[in-house]
């Protein structure tokens, strides 16, 4: 069985070598150790469908197809171009690929053969940047956010329900709250919300003040947080 390190490998150097800095990528992707505990929590729920938010270029969507041969993932993401991601990060590079997320996603996963496992969706889950400062970014850069629907209820509603879900998608506490809100009602009885980014730093911050509003709402739910992983038992 190929471990999540190797998995992970896999995907930053393929990456690599399709032209994206490998450090703008560790930077931005999930790291080693998170990688680890999110197949960890995956491999003892043994799920059959995952919906993975916020598949950026793929590295931990590599690392769920890699290490969990059985299981059906479906990804959303708003299929940014790299280099307006770069923008909006709060550390930056210098990147000038002009590609889109998905472009990767989809490359990675046909290079490594696990594509036919995989539905991609381009658009975002419950609601488009919530943040002005964010969504002034994506307009000058030249994006037109009208161009993205809000897909989420209907993915949810043709693919759910499903065993995980992997939230990492836009970590503004709005979002996060309005995610968790549409999300909790596709996931099985017993099954996991995992949210990547819940440090200390300003996003974990973020993160956690979206999950404390949504817990205020489900106060019966189960949430706890290793390090930067936390998990939504449902």
């Amino acid at each position: 069985m190929i471990t999540v390190k190797e998995a992970r490998e896999k995907a930053l150097s393929f990456l690599s070598e399709q032209g994206l800095e490998r450090e703008f990528i560790e930077n931005v992707s999930v790291k080693l150790d998170d990688a680890e505990k999110l197949i960890h929590i995956s491999r003892q729920k043994q799920p059959q469908k995952i919906l993975e938010i916020g598949t950026f270029v793929g590295v931990s969507t590599t690392v769920l197809g890699l290490c969990l041969p059985e299981t059906e993932i479906v990804c959303i993401d708003a299929d940014l171009p790299v280099t307006l991601q770069n923008i909006l990060c709060v550390k930056q590079f210098e990147i000038n690929n002009q590609k889109t997320n998905l472009y990767f996603v989809e490359k990675v996963l046909q290079h490594l053969e696990i594509f036919t496992r995989f539905t991609l969706k381009r658009g975002f889950f419950s609601c488009c940047f919530p943040n002005q400062e964010d969504l002034d970014k994506v307009v000058n850069y030249g994006i037109k956010p009208e161009d993205r629907e809000i897909i989420g209820l209907e993915v949810c509603e043709k693919y759910g329900q499903f065993d995980i879900a992997f939230l990492d998608g836009d970590h503004r506490k709005e979002a996060v709250k309005q995610d968790l809100m549409l999300l909790s009602r596709y996931i099985r009885p017993g099954g996991t919300i995992i949210l990547h980014d819940m440090g200390l730093d300003y996003w974990g911050q973020e993160v956690r003040q979206g999950v404390e509003q949504f817990l205020k709402e489900y106060p019966q739910t189960e949430f706890r947080i290793e390090g930067e992983i936390g998990f939504i038992s449902i």
